[in-house]
């Protein structure tokens, strides 16, 4: 493929994507060679192949050296950067550039520079970004290349990540057997001391190998599976409030109202006649005494 540039800025979106390209790339055999640039725009990069050993930049006075050996590679140039070639190279570069204004889409989406793996998801990706280039006035094109470019670069990341596996802290694989029984006994009574027995962790090496991979404690990931199902059970209407709370593994009826008001900012029955349209009399409520936990 011949050396590409084409400016997407005054392309029709019919999509709110919050990250619009400004301009897009493709330069196979590039020696571009930077002559004190200031950039004004962000410049997204993937260096897909590098001739010579080493490339020297300097940028904002500081030498940076990218190696043959480290591509593929992403990289996020930003506004207002000045860069100069130093030693230059012969490159196979894809780019992006996005407006100055972007930056908070930008940091949104959390880009950095990294050396990745051409993974297939990430060479499938790329194929779907060269086949745009031929019908980028077709409506929906430039919409989907937006998508595409953010696609591409958490692909790049993540598969930089995994070549690097002490970074992701992988924890203990009982974990996963753990979640996995979460998720099909959630509406159940679950003991947690007789579970973590039956996999022989101990209750500070469980909490602690759970937080290496989500991000909620168990008792929320438990509580977000019961409301789950509630909210589907909700479109009977034939089911009451108190039935759905103890076939979803609440105790008690006002303890479970408490838990769908603090996730959905409105009480069950209130989430039924808004998004289910149907309505069923008012229960009469005892008092309770609320608990803290769902095990």
């Amino acid at each position: 493929m011949e050396n590409q540039t084409f400016n997407l800025q005054n392309i029709r979106r019919y999509l709110d994507f919050p990250l619009k390209i400004q301009t897009i790339g493709f330069r196979p055999k590039n020696n571009w060679v930077h002559q004190n640039n200031r950039l004004i725009s962000f410049f997204l990069s993937f260096v897909l192949h590098q001739e010579e050993k080493e490339m020297k930049t300097l940028v904002n006075g500081v030498v940076r050296t990218s190696m043959a050996e480290c591509v593929p590679r992403m990289g996020l140039s930003r506004p207002g950067q000045t860069i100069k070639t130093l030693v230059p190279s012969c490159l196979d570069e894809l780019f992006f550039t996005y407006p100055a204004e972007s930056r908070a889409a930008i940091e949104l989406f959390g880009f950095h520079g990294c050396s990745f793996s051409l993974t297939p998801r990430f060479s499938d990706t790329l194929e779907r970004v060269k086949s745009c280039f031929s019908e980028l006035q077709r409506p929906g094109v430039a919409d989907r290349l937006d998508v595409l470019a953010v696609e591409l670069a958490q692909e790049a990341m993540i598969s930089a990540l995994e070549q690097q596996p002490e970074k992701m802290q992988m924890p203990d694989e009982r974990i996963f057997l753990i979640s996995n029984y979460f998720q099909l006994h959630f509406t159940d009574r679950i003991c947690l001391e007789v579970l973590l027995k039956k996999y022989g962790m101990t209750s500070r090496t469980f909490y602690r190998e759970w937080k290496k991979y989500y991000t909620v404690s168990p008792a929320q990931f438990l509580i977000r599976l019961r409301l789950e199902h509630a909210c589907r059970l909700l479109r009977n209407p034939a089911v009451r409030i108190y039935e759905i709370a103890s076939e979803c593994g609440f105790c008690d009826p006002m303890y479970f109202n408490r838990c769908f008001v603090r996730h959905h900012n409105l009480p069950p029955r209130e989430y039924r006649e808004r998004f289910c349209n149907c309505k069923v009399p008012l229960l009469k409520r005892t008092p309770y005494k609320e608990k803290s936990s769902p095990f």
